[in-house]
């Protein structure tokens, strides 16, 4: 009797562990307003096209958000089936320096960037776990679908190799899903 107690355990333990996972595969829903001043509602904003989320979760970061932000621009900024953003995540930020930070993040932001830019207040935890958070100065590369599940991920440097993983990667997505 005890062997069966212990194998539904085991089982009831699996089916969590599996439930967990799906949920940390989805974006949180969440809110923000873009640098250009553009509310924008995940995962609704995604939907219809393959997404790109750079997901940054320190100052620290920046660079490498910064840096994936304008190879990805530059390559797929036009791209009609794909959008991106750059998410800062400001949820541990002292509430009274948040409106600095977004002023200091407009103005050093370049004017056609704006649009793609989403500063986060809330939710961070559950950022971090969709992202699989590791290190704080890390940039979170997230290739999700339309309803915000993930389909593919990378944090750190935009290396060469790095950046020829996520190019082969969106490619073959895009050519599945029928986006250019």
């Amino acid at each position: 009797m005890a062997e069966r107690g212990w194998t539904v355990f085991l089982a009831l333990g699996a089916t969590l562990a599996c439930a967990a996972g799906r949920a940390q595969n989805t974006i949180p829903g969440s809110r923000g307003t873009t640098l250009s001043g553009v509310q924008v509602a995940f995962p609704d904003a995604l939907k219809g096209k393959l997404n790109v989320l750079v997901v940054g979760f320190s100052h620290a970061s920046q660079q490498q958000v910064g840096d994936w932000g304008r190879l990805i621009a530059a390559q797929y900024g036009q791209a009609p089936g794909l959008g991106y953003y750059e998410v800062p995540i400001l949820a541990a930020a002292p509430r009274m320096l948040r409106g600095m930070i977004v002023k200091s993040m407009a103005s050093s932001v370049p004017y056609d960037e704006k649009p793609h830019f989403l500063p986060l207040m809330e939710d961070e935890s559950a950022w971090r776990a969709v992202a699989h958070y590791d290190k704080s100065d890390d940039a979170y590369v997230l290739l999700v679908d339309g309803a915000g599940k993930v389909l593919w991920q990378t944090e750190g440097d935009a290396t060469d190799m790095a950046w020829a993983s996520f190019r082969k990667t969106l490619d073959e997505m895009s050519h599945r899903s029928g986006t250019p």
